[in-house]
Order: C-alpha cells, then sequence, then structure tokens
C-alpha cells in the first residue's frame, strides 16, 4: 500500500468512504464453507480435537519449519532447552491450527453465542472513539485469535476494515473476503487499499492491521523480545498522515475456553519521530503479550529474528 502525497492533518477529518462490492465466491464454495462452520459450531470446544490432529501432523511433516520455530523460541527464551522450545513450538502450531479453525467457528455464530464467549477489556476506548467520529489504527500481531476478535468488534458495535495481501488463489481469496464480510468486517486487498483506508480513518473508521509480518509494504528494523525483526513501517505513516492514533490490540483464546480481548490506550505519533521510536510502546504491549502466552505467538519464518537487539 501506497500513501497518495499530502502531509499529516490535525486530525481525522470526516470523508465519505466509498463502498466496495463484496466478492461472491461459487455458490458451492460459499455452501461448503457455510456447512463446515455448523458442523464446528455443533462440536464446540471438541472442534479442536480436529485442529490438533492436522496440527500435529504438520509438525511431524515439516522438520525444517519446527526447527525453525523451536530456534526461535529459544532465541526469544533462552533458558529453555532444545527439547522444551521444540515442545512450545509444537503446541504454536497447534494455537496456530485452532485459530484457523476459529475462523470457522465465527461464521455465522449466534451473537448471544459468540458474547458469551468473550471477556473484553478496554474496548470502551474504541467506543468512545466512535462516539466522537475520531479514526484509529488498530494494531495486531500473528498471536492469538484475530478473526474472533472481528467478529467480536462487529457484534458490539465496532465495525473494522482490514487490508489483505493480494497473494494466493483468487478463489481463495475472495472466500475469505466474503466470509470476513459476512461477520461485518470489510477486507480490502492491498492493491485497492490505500483510499479507502485513508479515507475510513478520515471518516472516524477503525482500521485493523497485523503490523509484524511487512510483506510487500515498507518495512523498519526494530528491537523485539531482545532480538532484531521487521515490522510494518505502514501504521506509522498511516497515523502521522492522518493524525489518528495508533492501538494495540490483544486477542487470545483463554485456557478456560473462549477469548480475551485487551484494548491499550491510544499512542499519538509525533511527526518527524523515529518510526522505532514511535512503535516502541505497541512493541512493548506485544513483547509482554508474548511473554504471557508464548504458545499463542506463531513464529514460523525463518527471517522473522535477526541478530541481538540493539543495546
Amino acid at each position: 500500500m501506497v500513501l497518495p502525497p499530502g502531509g499529516a492533518t490535525a486530525g481525522c477529518d470526516n470523508r465519505r468512504v466509498p463502498e466496495l462490492a463484496t466478492p461472491q465466491p461459487r455458490a458451492a464454495l460459499r455452501a461448503g464453507f457455510n456447512a463446515a462452520a455448523g458442523l464446528v459450531h455443533l462440536l464446540g470446544r471438541r472442534r479442536y480435537l480436529i485442529s490438533d490432529s492436522v496440527a500435529n501432523a504438520a509438525f511431524a511433516l515439516q522438520p525444517r519449519r519446527r526447527e525453525v520455530t523451536a530456534a526461535n523460541f529459544q532465541a526469544v527464551f533462552p533458558q529453555l532447552g532444545r527439547r522444551q522450545a521444540r515442545r512450545l513450538a509444537a503446541r504454536s502450531y497447534r494455537e496456530y491450527a485452532r485459530t484457523s479453525l476459529d475462523f470457522l467457528y465465527v461464521h455465522h455464530l449466534s451473537r448471544a453465542r459468540l458474547l458469551a464467549g468473550f471477556r473484553a477489556h478496554g474496548v470502551e476506548i474504541l467506543h468512545q472513539l466512535q462516539a466522537e467520529r475520531r479514526g484509529a489504527i488498530l494494531l495486531l500481531f500473528h498471536h492469538g485469535a484475530w478473526d474472533a476478535g472481528g467478529a467480536y468488534a462487529s457484534a458490539v458495535g465496532l465495525p473494522l476494515t482490514s487490508v489483505m495481501a493480494d497473494e494466493g488463489a483468487p478463489a481463495l481469496r475472495d472466500l475469505v473476503i466474503w466470509a470476513r464480510a459476512e461477520i461485518g468486517m470489510r477486507v480490502v486487498p492491498a492493491s485497492q487499499s490505500a483510499r479507502v483506508v485513508l479515507e475510513t480513518l478520515r471518516g472516524g473508521g477503525l482500521v485493523a492491521l497485523l503490523a509484524d509480518i511487512p510483506g510487500d509494504t515498507p518495512a523498519v528494523e526494530v528491537d523485539f523480545l531482545g532480538r532484531r525483526t521487521k515490522f510494518s513501517a505502514l501504521p506509522s505513516r498511516l497515523a502521522e498522515h492522518t493524525g489518528c492514533p495508533l492501538i494495540p490490540v490483544i486477542s487470545v483464546r483463554s485456557p478456560a475456553g473462549g477469548y480475551f480481548i485487551e484494548v491499550h490506550p491510544p499512542q499519538h505519533l509525533v511527526p518527524g519521530d523515529d518510526p522505532e521510536s514511535g512503535l516502541r510502546p505497541v512493541l512493548e504491549v506485544f513483547e509482554r503479550t508474548v511473554r504471557r502466552w508464548p504458545e499463542q505467538w506463531y513464529p514460523f519464518g525463518e527471517d522473522r529474528l535477526r541478530g541481538p537487539a540493539h543495546d
């Protein structure tokens, strides 16, 4: 996503947000997705028997990826022995599979049943921003269950706009965009996102971004969990361009079942600040989150962590 030219504004001014047509996957794909979601609803927590089995098989069949994941955990938690790191990596595989299955679980789930499964802290911050028609950039990272968090936001009257990379088979991409629209989220392909995201923020809307894997977006190298890694520079640029705050949000599965949402205080960037300094309060939230729920962090890539952090 490339921002159009223009300087930072004093705040998020109100402009009309264009409506994008939601892709309509083939009827057979929609029907299959609906049927699978209905089955997962019937299974309840037993649904994780399916995802755990798939994750265990993937862990066994992907030796290179599992070793990289274990090495990344050891880099962050040097007190772990090799066997402990592998166990944590296996748990991370299972949690990621559970996150993927939760994408199905929240699809067409009744509002009462959805809300009953959540505990939330700090959501009043977002309601206040919405009441004042002030936009904000919600930052998440590859941890926990972000689609479940999106479904919760829609259920409590906080519609989100998010950006999806232009990757993968078009049919699958359209199915994901359609399914997220069904739970109340608007998903914009990255190639079409610049104008929509800016106007959403200026119109007082909420934009949710996964910040820790930059993909094709501009990146900034930061200290994270004692290592150097790359985060997307896009959230900081958007914040400077629009005057909207960055708000770190955590969405995790709780051990007792259900989910926990944590909305942290807004962080306002000063134009001209060093990008890493501007992201530091957000990174600290994410660091505490990994230390609290390490098994729900998904450090699968070889390039996720680089050298030691700067002193």
